[in-house]
C-alpha cells in the first residue's frame, strides 16, 4: 500500500465488513447495555495495550492487512501506533502534558498539541479529524469518556452518527462466547463483537457504504494488561522541527512553489487536459478513488466548487482526478465505472481520469482524499490532506488569493 494513503484507508481499515445475519437481534437497551459494559470494563481496566489487526477489503477485491496498538499508561500517559505491510507509518505518543505525532517517512518534523490526559483531545487538536484519525475506543473509555464518548470513537472518523439497533448473542472466530452489537450509520453498518466474559472489544466488523463501492474489512483484537512500557517513550527528536498539525508535518514532502508537473490526462468526455498547459488559471485538482468513502464528502465539497468558479467568471479551473483504482482496469472500464459512479451520487464536475496512476505520483502521492491548488504561473501552491473543516469556504478563500 502507498504510506501517503494512509490517512483515509486507515480510518476506514479501522472498520469491519459484513455484518452476518444471524438469529434476530434481541433490541436496542440490551445492545446500549452490553457497550456500557465495555465502556466501564476498558474505565477500570488498569494499565494495558491492545491491538487490532484487520484486513481491509476494496470494492476491486484487493485485500490488505492493518495493525493499530495503542494504550494507556499508569500515569496518565497514551500512545497510538499504526503499522501497514510491517511497518509503523504514524506513532502518537501523549505523556508529561504533550501528544507528540511521528510519521516514518517525515524526518525532519514532529506534530505536537498539548496534553490534558485526553488522548482524544489532543489529537484532535493536531488535526485528527481531517485525518480521520479517533482516539481508540478502549482510551477514549479508560480516560474517563462517557457512552456517547465511546459510540463517536467507534466512529473512527468516518461513520456517520451511530444508532444501537439490536444485539445478539454470538461465538467469536477463536471459539469464545461474545455478544454481538449491532449499529447503524447513514453511510454504513457497524457489528461489535464483545466478550461475553471480560466485556472488552474481541471482534469488529462493518460495511461502509453501497453497492459496487461498498468498502469491507474484518479486525481481531487482543487485550494485554500491563504497562505498555517502551510504547509510552517519547521518540527521538534531536534535529526535528515541531509544527502544529498533521497537514504541517506533510507538507515537508511537497514542494511548494515548485513548477507543476507535465501531465496529460483523458477527460471523462474524452479529450485530453495537459494540466502544466492551464497557467493563466488557479487549478484545483480533487484526488479520489470510486472504493474510498471519505472521498465522496470530498466530491461534494469539489462539485460546489466546480459550480462556483463556472458561475464566478474567474480564472479558476475545477477538476476531480479518478486515481488509483484498479491497476488491470482498461481505460474504457475506467471511464464506465466512474460515470457510473457519478450518476450514481449526482456528482456534476469535470472529471480526469489518471488511470496508470502517474499523475498522482508526480503530484508526490499526497493522499486520498486530497486537493492539490496551483497557481496562475502553474506553481504548486497548496496541498490538503483528508477532509477540510468547511472545506469549499477555506478553498475558495485560497483560490481568490491566487487570483490576485
Amino acid at each position: 500500500m502507498n504510506v501517503p494513503r494512509r490517512l483515509a484507508v486507515f480510518a476506514l481499515a479501522l472498520l469491519a465488513p459484513g455484518l452476518a445475519a444471524a438469529a434476530a437481534p434481541q433490541g436496542v437497551e440490551p445492545g446500549k447495555a452490553a457497550l456500557e459494559a465495555a465502556r466501564v470494563a476498558y474505565q477500570k481496566a488498569g494499565p494495558f495495550r491492545e491491538i487490532l489487526e484487520m484486513t481491509l477489503e476494496l470494492p476491486d477485491g484487493r485485500r490488505e492487512p492493518r495493525k493499530l496498538e495503542y494504550g494507556v499508561g499508569k500515569d496518565g500517559g497514551a500512545f497510538m501506533t499504526l503499522s501497514s505491510e510491517g511497518r509503523d507509518t504514524m506513532r502518537f505518543v501523549a505523556r508529561d502534558g504533550r501528544l507528540v505525532g511521528t510519521q516514518f517517512n517525515v524526518g525532519g518534523r514532529y506534530a505536537e498539541s498539548a496534553y490534558q490526559k485526553d488522548f482524544a483531545a489532543a489529537l484532535r487538536r493536531i488535526g485528527g479529524e481531517q485525518a480521520q484519525l479517533e482516539g481508540p475506543p478502549a482510551v477514549v473509555a479508560a480516560q474517563g469518556g462517557d457512552l456517547a464518548a465511546f459510540l463517536t470513537a467507534l466512529r473512527l472518523g468516518v461513520l456517520a452518527p451511530l444508532e444501537v439497533v439490536g444485539s445478539q448473542p454470538g461465538v467469536a472466530a477463536d471459539g469464545a462466547a461474545i455478544v454481538k452489537v449491532e449499529l447503524r450509520a447513514a453511510n454504513g453498518r457497524l457489528t461489535v463483537g464483545l466478550d461475553a466474559a471480560s466485556h472488552r472489544l474481541r471482534e469488529i466488523h462493518a460495511a461502509l457504504g453501497e453497492g459496487k463501492q461498498q468498502v469491507r474489512a474484518a479486525g481481531r483484537f487482543r487485550f494485554v494488561a500491563g504497562e505498555p512500557g517502551d510504547a509510552l517513550e517519547t521518540p527521538d527528536l534531536k534535529g526535528r522541527t515541531a509544527v502544529r498539525t498533521l497537514s504541517d508535518l506533510e507538507t515537508q514532502n511537497y514542494p511548494l512553489g515548485q513548477p507543476t508537473p507535465k501531465v496529460t490526462l483523458r477527460s471523462l468526455d474524452g479529450g485530453t487536459v495537459s494540466v502544466a498547459d492551464l497557467k493563466g488559471s488557479v487549478v484545483v485538482l480533487d484526488f479520489w478513488a470510486t472504493w474510498c468513502v471519505p472521498c465522496w464528502t470530498a466530491l461534494e465539497h469539489t462539485t460546489e466548487l466546480a459550480a462556483w468558479a463556472k458561475a464566478s467568471g474567474l480564472p479558476v479551473r475545477v477538476f476531480a482526478v479518478d486515481t488509483l483504482e484498479e491497476a488491470s482496469k482498461s481505460p474504457e472500464e475506467q471511464t464506465r465505472q466512474a460515470t457510473e459512479f457519478l450518476r450514481a451520487k449526482g456528482f456534476r464536475l469535470p472529471v480526469l481520469l489518471d488511470a496508470d496512476h502517474g499523475a498522482f505520483s508526480a503530484f508526490h502521492s499526497p493522499g486520498l482524499p486530497s486537493l492539490v491548488i496551483l497557481d496562475r504561473n502553474g506553481r504548486l501552491a497548496r496541498y490538503h490532506s483528508g477532509l477540510l473543516k468547511e472545506m469549499t469556504a477555506t478553498v475558495k478563500g485560497e483560490v481568490l488569493e491566487l487570483v490576485k
